[in-house]
């Protein structure tokens, strides 16, 4: 098998895109450390052969350790929201600056791979697709973290090979961001956040769990950023209708304009700095929501890597819906 005898470090092996990536490692052979920065063992990792190392991201110290014997690194670990601007890049940008460094100091030899973001390319033009010849225009903290993240791995003083992957919309199960959309579907209402004409780039989580891998074994992709999706591009209402044949049910529309969306953004905002905890419907979210097309050309990274998306939505919003009934958050 082709990861026999490969091991590999994850950060961020217990998130949502993390499991995905994780299973699909130990399903080919290879053996897995995870970076945890919690005491203990994370639940979702329960039942997994998995080494489990104590570090985290933030701290420079005490990282040297988990790269030990290592073949190949993929950093998913980060924050999607946050309250301050500094926290975000505190964990997304420094917290890569930081693995960098251990990794250097212990000697690392093989790949790291970076998970980046299609955020930080902006909208893309209308009736077309951002690629990587096009400068990156980031409008929220997060998108701009993630650009500063990147900066650091292309630091040419790094002695191991790179590559920055920037995925598009994830979804699939153990994802909670997509189910608000099933659910409501299936009580029969569908919520649409601005146009319904919106154009979207999206993959389902077992695809870019195979991508991070692809990036991994792949000589040409060394030195490369590249932009992951399947090459399916729906429209909002299209994932609507999607949702609606995965639940059985039609659904009324209930159409929210953009300024009610940079509206409610704010008014989360507050409340995140009365409750001193942030949220994914707050402003800095809410600001690429409300703006047009998040689509991204797949063509560079399927000729480096050789691979390709395989689920549409139509398929993988049926497995997602099923995923969501076993686990009874889906009536």
């Amino acid at each position: 098998m082709l990861g026999a005898h490969m091991r590999a470090l994850v950060t961020g092996g217990h998130g949502f895109i993390g499991t995905h990536l994780v299973q699909q490692l130990l399903d080919e052979g290879s053996a897995v450390r995870c970076l945890y920065r919690r005491p203990g063992r994370p639940a979702s990792l329960d039942g997994l052969d998995v080494e489990i190392v104590a570090g985290d991201v933030r701290r420079a110290g005490g990282l040297a350790a988990a790269f030990e014997g290592v073949d190949e690194v993929h950093h998913l670990a980060g924050l999607t929201s946050s309250i301050t601007r500094r926290a975000m890049f505190e964990t997304n940008a420094e917290g890569t600056r930081n693995l960098l460094a251990a990794a250097t100091r212990a000697g690392f030899g093989g790949r790291f791979v970076l998970c980046s973001s299609l955020s930080l390319s902006g909208p893309a033009p209308a009736d077309g697709a951002v690629d990587e010849t096009m400068p990156p225009r980031p409008l929220s903290w997060y998108a701009a973290s993630k650009l500063a993240a990147e900066g650091y791995l292309f630091e040419p003083s790094l002695p191991f090979a790179v590559t920055s992957l920037r995925p598009c919309a994830v979804y699939g199960p153990r994802d909670l961001a997509f189910l608000p959309v099933f659910s409501s579907a299936a009580k029969g209402f569908a919520v649409v956040p601005g146009d319904p004409r919106k154009r979207y780039s999206m993959i389902y989580a077992d695809d870019l769990a195979a991508a991070f891998i692809a990036a991994a074994r792949s000589e040409a992709t060394n030195g490369g950023v590249y932009y992951v999706a399947h090459p399916e591009v729906v429209t909002l209402e299209d994932l609507l209708r999607a949702a609606e044949q995965a639940v059985g049910r039609t659904a009324r529309r209930v159409r929210l304009p953009a300024s009610f969306l940079r509206l409610l953004g704010r008014l989360v905002d507050v409340g995140s700095q009365v409750s001193g905890r942030s949220s994914v419907l707050g402003s800095q979210r809410m600001k690429e929501v409300a703006e047009g097309d998040w689509v991204c050309s797949t063509r560079a990274f399927e000729d480096a890597a050789g691979w390709r998306a395989a689920i549409d939505v139509a398929e993988g919003f049926g497995r997602t819906a099923a995923w969501y009934r076993e686990q009874k958050l889906l009536q």
